[in-house]
């Protein structure tokens, strides 16, 4: 059918469907003179006396086609785009990149470690080089110009900043050592809210508008995410995270013009910055006990710290993890001993050296706790360095030979912000049988009726602070091999550094016996020299040095017992 519209001087012919596109697109006015054979026979009458005028032409849908096909710049997108730039223009002042960068990127030690959490927003306006700006300006101009006359301003300004948002969170979570900025996520959110805006309401878009939006941008969304994954700079995950947003949200927007959207527009936009509002509160107020952290440690000693913390030398010379914020370090250390040590020991070295370089520090608190059976203690220090104070919260352990420690230290300023954090590496401190003792059960498991197994085990339980094991195992391969010096010379030592009832009386009795090994006359002395009787142990050595002169391992045990005696009575 073959519909004429009188323009004019002159006569337009077209096909019926064009007819009816034209009038949804709201091309044709009601005053607009048609004519066709069957309705309105050989007269023109005005289009918009028509029944299928009225029923074609809806207002709402007519305002939304001519939005989208309006010429100038939205207003919201224009402020953006100017805002970035000005920004950008900004950082060229002399120390203003280096603060803007420092103070409003996606971090994520100064979002949970500090509560910062404006870094969500804030990261989504700032570009550090001109190339990065042209690139995400251009598709903010092009996406945001489309959407904010599809969707209305308000949309728009959740859209995207939902998006960057969104992308932020992700970005934090997902990358928590990598420091992002940049509009790509909110760009990404603006992209993937056309494709679904044109797969939503393609019929409704018109012809001269279906270029900017569903499967035509399509592809450049593909091509941007992919290309993002082959560059090692490029924060994906902010991307993902702007692009889920972006389609959520165009899922459930729709044109603001549609009168019956209007509602149901608010209550969208209304939940999702409350639901902003609330994670970033949660962020805020909980960031430190939301810090995602790792097991660090050594050999049967771990506690957790955060998985992006730097490892690096402490001031007192330990191995350890430091915030990138500057305000917090935490040491997970093992230190293996010649002797069996107390809690208190660990304790006071730790004090110590913490006061090695100045003024002693202030021992707030130093109480007795107990790990996994073992007994330790608890401290909490003050003290000055490089003109700050700082805390340090430690939780030490002593298992024969070996010393365990966990310390968290922070500047005192921020002692209460780190005080959830701080507690989680506490809590996660784990102490488990060291390798060698697992090793020596083994080996003596597998081969029961062989004295260097028992030897070796029973070393092993030495070092771990079980004398009475140990003693049996000692004792168990003297059965085996009566004569071994290794298993005597244990045993001794165990009831020497453990001071253990009965040790004089043993060593006593074998020095008694004459031994011609150097090595179990000084055990047995080192076990009357430890229970305090320093006169006789030296006697019992001397003794020796008469019947062995110049050995050496005699020579070495009295010069060291002489100096210890006296030092002792010069204290």
């Amino acid at each position: 059918m073959i519909v004429e519209l009188q323009r004019g001087d002159h006569t337009q012919r077209l096909t019926y469907d064009e007819f009816e596109l034209r009038i949804r697109d709201g091309e044709i006015a009601p005053e607009t003179l048609v004519r066709f054979d069957a309705v309105t026979g050989d007269a023109f009458v005005p289009a918009g006396s028509l029944e299928l005028y009225q029923v074609l032409v809806d207002p709402r849908s007519l305002a939304f086609r001519r939005n989208l096909t309006r010429p100038g710049m939205p207003i919201v997108t224009a402020i953006l785009v100017g805002i970035q730039l000005r920004i950008y223009l900004l950082s060229w002042a002399p120390g203003a990149e280096t603060f803007l960068t420092e103070e409003f990127t996606n971090w994520a030690p100064g979002i949970l470690e500090r509560g910062e959490v404006y870094r969500l927003i804030s990261y989504g306006l700032l570009h550090v080089s001109f190339t990065h700006l042209l690139f995400n300006l251009t598709f903010l101009a092009y996406t945001g110009y489309n959407l904010e006359r599809a969707l209305g301003r308000l949309n728009l300004l959740v859209l995207y900043f939902g998006s960057v948002f969104t992308g932020g969170v992700l970005s934090m979570w997902m990358a928590p050592d990598r420091p992002s900025l940049g509009a790509s996520g909110g760009d990404f959110g603006l992209i993937a809210a056309a494709v679904v805006f044109g797969w939503k309401h393609w019929e409704d878009i018109p012809a001269s508008a279906r270029n900017k939006f569903g499967w035509a941008l399509a592809p450049y969304l593909g091509f941007s995410l992919v290309s993002g994954f082959t560059v090692d700079n490029v924060d994906n995950w902010g991307h993902i995270g702007g692009l889920i947003a972006g389609a959520v949200l165009m899922t459930l927007l729709a044109p603001e013009v549609l009168s019956t959207s209007i509602r149901g527009n608010r209550r969208v936009r209304m939940g999702f910055v409350g639901l902003g509002v609330l994670i970033a509160g949660v962020l805020g107020i909980y960031g430190p006990k939301l810090v995602p952290i790792t097991p660090r440690g050594d050999d049967g000693w771990t506690a957790s710290v955060p998985g992006y913390w730097r490892e690096g030398w402490t001031f007192t010379g330990d191995r350890g993890w430091f915030s990138p914020t500057g305000d917090a370090t935490a040491v997970i250390a093992r230190t293996v001993h010649a002797r069996p040590l107390s809690a208190d020991m660990v304790a006071d070295s730790l004090i110590e050296r913490i006061g090695s370089g100045g003024r002693p520090p202030e021992v707030l608190v130093r109480e007795a706790i107990e790990v996994a059976g073992q007994t330790g203690r608890r401290l909490v220090l003050r003290f000055t360095l490089s003109g700050e104070k700082h805390i340090v919260q430690a939780l030490v352990l002593a298992r024969g030979v070996y010393a365990y420690r966990a310390q968290f230290q922070t500047l005192e300023r921020v002692r209460t912000r780190y005080s959830p954090l701080s507690a989680r590496v506490f809590e996660s401190a784990q102490i488990a049988a060291p390798s060698e003792l697992v090793e020596a059960r083994e080996r003596a498991r597998l081969h029961p009726r062989s004295w260097q197994p028992a030897v070796a085990l029973g070393t092993a339980l030495y070092r771990v602070g079980e004398p009475a094991a140990a003693l049996a195992e000692f004792e168990r391969a003297l059965r085996l091999s009566p004569r071994s010096t290794e298993a005597l010379v244990g045993k001794l030592r165990v009831y020497a550094d453990y001071r253990l009832t009965g040790g004089v009386e043993i060593a006593q009795s074998l020095l008694d016996a004459g031994p011609t090994d150097p090595s179990v006359i000084v055990a047995a002395a080192e076990v009357i020299y430890a229970n305090g009787q320093y006169g006789l142990a030296i006697a019992a050595l001397d003794a020796a040095w008469v019947q062995m002169p110049g050995d050496r391992v005699l020579r070495r045990a009295r010069l060291q017992w002489a100096l210890s005696v006296e030092l002792k009575s010069t204290d």
